[in-house]
């Protein structure tokens, strides 16, 4: 079993009551429920390390130059429609005309 400190604290009443209501409306115990509430808190205050490598990437694409024309290997527009495999009704190429295939 995992080592555990205890932690008290003061809520004002009403806090206390809508806490104690929230936590019985899901099931919970007090207890149980500052756990998970904890759990959520802690969660929301991690930091994205900007240092990480993954980040780098960004600063790449921040010093490439954008193509003047979208770069694909598709020769054709069948060859790009061929890979969908959902309707494709409404779905226009740039420069097609406005009429449905």
């Amino acid at each position: 079993m995992s080592k555990t400190t205890h932690v008290q604290t003061e809520l004002p009443d009403e806090e206390y009551r809508h806490f104690k209501s929230l936590a019985q409306e899901r099931g919970l115990s007090l207890t149980a429920a500052l756990r998970e509430a904890t759990a959520i808190w802690i969660e929301q205050q991690e930091r994205v390390d900007p240092d990480n490598p993954l980040f780098a990437i960004l600063d790449q694409l921040d010093q490439e130059p954008v193509p003047e024309t979208p770069r694909t290997n598709a020769v054709t527009e069948d060859d790009l429609a061929e890979e969908w495999s959902e309707d494709t009704a409404g779905i226009r190429f740039s420069g097609a005309p406005d009429s449905e295939e």
